[in-house]
């Protein structure tokens, strides 16, 4: 837990290794290992939809084919075939579209002596600019390509479950490439991803009974996002673990009167609420009887 001296050097400071952290009677630094008795029992399971996974790589797999093979394809047969493909070959083939004969031209496009114009290739400038610039962006290419593919999972969860005391639940959601990984998070720390406060709020679809519900692990900041749909539920646990996260909600959106900053309560106010306010503007006229109203200074001289 110490500083090290790079860390000091470059000015990074982590509190668990401040002194003033570690020392003090009221902070306890958390232990990196689980409690002996935690329970990883696997419980009853909370929500499963199977569908899900096959559909993430149903759309893996579109997008391979779509923005790797195709261009890959396609750039391959101006290549090798002297131009772009022939829409007449493609709408015989592919049952494309096709234009009038005279306004196509799918060949002549010298490419054979780019290809073989000198014999020793690396001497001239056309191979110089394959290799400084289309093989790097083909590499940049096929880098971001993978990368979509491997975060196109977009956090849904495909089972979900507690164990046996109910303070752990374990998550399977796809991941990766192809695959399917089980995570495990404590209760304490999942809540519901609150919208923000606009006048489109009942038409979002955290609203929506059918829309799509996000939960975030507030202690890795790793989201999960579920179907709201009943059938994917178990409903005799969906209620108590929503309930659960739903702690980030209370006190913000349960009352359509009461907002983060303005309150449009009115003569629906219940009467604790008009005692309390009555009880501050008391206070607020006494204080002005005893020390007089505020007088704003009108100029900088007399603020200071």
């Amino acid at each position: 837990m110490r500083e090290e001296p790079i860390e000091r050097i470059i000015g990074l400071e982590r509190a668990p290794a401040n002194p003033g952290y570690q020392f003090q009677p009221f902070v306890q630094t958390p232990p990196l290992e689980p409690d002996a008795d935690l329970n990883f029992e696997e419980g009853e399971v909370i929500y499963e939809n199977a569908r899900l996974g096959e559909w993430i790589k149903f759309w893996k797999a579109s997008a391979l084919i779509l923005f790797g093979m195709s261009p890959g394809f396609y750039i391959f047969e101006i290549y090798q075939g002297d131009g772009a493909p022939s829409l007449q070959w493609m709408a015989d083939n592919w049952n494309w579209f096709d234009i009038p004969r005279q306004f196509q031209d799918g060949s002549g496009w010298n490419t054979k002596g780019i290809r073989y114009c000198d014999d020793h290739d690396y001497m001239n400038i056309q191979y110089g600019a394959k290799r400084s610039v289309v093989r790097p962006s083909h590499t940049f290419f096929v880098a971001t390509l993978a990368g979509l593919i491997y975060s196109m999972d977009l956090d849904y969860v495909t089972k979900m479950r507690y164990n046996k005391d109910k303070d752990l639940v374990f998550v399977k959601k796809p991941d990766n490439l192809w695959g399917e990984t089980e995570h495990v998070y404590e209760m304490h720390h999942l809540e519901q991803m609150v919208p923000s406060p606009v006048t489109a709020m009942k038409n979002m679809s955290a609203n929506d009974p059918n829309g799509i519900l996000v939960v975030q692990d507030m202690a890795e900041k790793e989201y999960m996002k579920f179907y709201k749909d009943t059938k994917y539920w178990n409903m005799e646990l969906r209620e108590e673990f929503l309930s659960e996260t739903r702690s980030l909600w209370d006190g913000h959106h349960h009352d359509k009167r009461a907002g983060r900053i303005f309150h449009s309560v009115g003569a629906a106010a219940p009467r604790e609420f008009q005692m309390a306010m009555e009880k501050i503007d008391g206070e607020m006229e006494a204080g002005d009887k005893k020390h007089g109203k505020v007088v704003l200074p009108k100029c900088h001289v007399e603020e200071f």
